[in-house]
Parts: structure tokens; sequence; C-alpha cells
């Protein structure tokens, strides 16, 4: 008998070292994988528009193609409308294998009626920007910080100034309110925003591919991602960054977004403390909110525009 119980423990043993390792191997390829295609934007991919983009503004003489260079040294590249007689600045930053025009090409009118200078952004790796890779928020808060300062030098340090993200851009804003702004950024448009890279690489990879997101997997992809970076904390969230916000923040989703949950809006929503809306595009896919409502999305940015001028 004691001899068949150390068989027994034997074969237990074997079989578990074989999954732990078959288990192993899954996650080094997944996590491989997961970061292969976040960070890095193909060549092919770069300044190229889906059918139904709103390319009006792709040939505006009145834009200006402009450079800067980042905090860590990257050139990164942005699209500068300027308004006579602005009342207030909008740094606009992109989402994840988007672009200036994909993202806010619906909106660029209203906001040029509405005398606001905007500084559209190349987010860094994508389309004219430099970069190998995407921080997926992460990098991009401190290059929207460093966009931000750019524009006041452009314009005004007193003229106030929002920060403005669809999809990572959302993120990215988010990220950025968490940070020492400067005193004239009065609020932050957060469209269809993911709440961390670690939750985002989470959910598509249950919805995907059907796989459970390990911790030891979300440990591989944390490690794959600094390599490449150079930096960490891929669980760093918006709901942790916005803990240090006091900024009006305006929350937009669309209800039939299927590639941010919009979870994710309601969990940023519920956690922030400050001044706050929450507008829910109902019939609204993912990045298309201005779009599918322009009067419901136009109201809700005038209150907040209304709550950061108050004073003036």
């Amino acid at each position: 008998m004691r001899g068949d119980d150390s068989m027994k423990k034997k074969k237990i043993a074997v079989a578990a070292a074989v999954a732990g390792a078959a288990g192993l191997l899954v996650a080094e390829a997944l996590s491989g994988q997961i970061i292969r295609t976040s960070v890095v934007m193909p060549e092919k991919d770069k300044n190229t528009f889906p059918p139904e983009t709103n390319r009006k503004h792709e040939n505006n003489p009145d834009i200006q193609t402009v450079f800067m260079d980042s905090f860590d040294g990257t050139r990164l590249l942005g699209h500068w409308y300027p308004c006579e007689d602005a009342v207030r600045s909008v740094v606009c930053m992109h989402g994840w294998h988007g672009s200036w025009l994909k993202d806010f090409g619906d909106i660029i009118d209203f906001l040029h009626e509405s005398k606001c200078s905007i500084l559209l952004a190349d987010e860094r790796a994508q389309n004219g920007s430099d970069g190998k890779y995407m921080g997926f928020a992460l990098l991009e808060r401190y290059d929207c910080l460093e966009w931000i300062k750019w524009v006041n030098a452009q314009t005004s340090a007193d003229l106030p100034l929002y920060i403005y993200g669809v999809s990572m851009g959302s993120a990215t804003v988010m990220m950025t309110a968490g940070l020492d702004l400067p005193d004239n950024v009065k609020g932050v448009i957060a469209d269809c925003g993911f709440t961390s890279p670690q939750d985002i690489w989470k959910y598509l990879t249950y919805k995907n591919m059907h796989l459970p997101y390990s911790r030891m997997l979300g440990l591989m992809t944390e490690a794959k991602y600094a390599v490449r970076t150079k930096t960490t904390g891929t669980a760093h969230s918006t709901i942790k960054a916005l803990q240090s916000c006091d900024l009006p923040v305006l929350f937009v989703h669309g209800a039939d977004d299927d590639f941010v949950p919009v979870e994710m809006t309601y969990r940023n929503y519920e956690a922030f403390r400050g001044d706050k809306e929450i507008l829910i595009i109902e019939g609204a896919g993912h990045a298309v909110n201005y779009r599918t409502d322009p009067e419901s999305y136009e109201a809700a940015v005038k209150r907040l525009w209304a709550k950061g001028e108050k004073d003036r």
C-alpha cells in the first residue's frame, strides 16, 4: 500500500509539473502576442483612415503641423489649429491605432466655432510621431503634459485649457489629470477610456481569445512591456490617478461599445469624488459618441466649460 501511495504521489507531482510547464509556455506565448499587438503600430497602419472618417480638415491650410520634443526626447508631431480671439484651448489625445482625424474629425468644427484653439496630437509611436512603442497611457500622460506646456507657450498661461481624449487618449488624459498641472487647466473630457493597461488586456484576452488572464500572464505581460517601453506599472489605473484630480470631469461612453466596455467608465465615474458628469450615448459603439449624438455631446461639453470658467 505504501508503494502504491508513493507512486500516486509521484504521478501527481509529475502531472502538476507538466501542467505548470505548459501553463508557463502558454503564458509566455500569449503575453508576447498581447504586447506585440498592443504597443507597436505597424507602418502599414500609420496615417490610414477608415472609410467613415471625417476628412474635411485633412488639408486645411489653417491647421499647422508642429513638432515638440517630449519629456524623454521623443519627437512628437501635432496639428495646431489656432483660433483668433480664442476663449480657451483644447489638447486632444487620440486612441490606440487612432489619429487626429479618425477620433476628432467630426468635432473639430464645433470646437473651433466655439472659440477654441486646438492642439491635436499624434500619439507617440503612431502616425507622424517618433517612438517605437506606445505606452498605453503610462507614457502618453507625460506627453500630454508637455503638449499643455507647448500650447501655453503659444497662447497664454491665463487662457483656460481642457484636456480631451478618446479611447486610449481618454485613459491618457485621466492619468494626466493626476499629475501636477498648470493652473489654467480647467477640465477633462474622457471619452470611452479604459481603467488600466492590465484591465483592458484582461478584457480583450477573454473577449477575443476566450482565455483567462492569469496572474502569471499578467506578470509576464508587465515584464515584456517594461523591456520595450522602459517603464513599469501597467496596473496603474485611471481610478488611482483621478484620486489626485481636482478638476471637473466629463465622462462619455457608448452604450454599445464592444471594444472598451462601458463598465470601465462607470467605474471611473463612481470612483471619482470631484465635480463630474456622465453621458452615456445610446446606440453608440466605440469612439463614435459625438457622431452618434452631437447635440447631447455638445451640450455636455458646454456645461463642462461653464464649470471651468465660472470665475472668468
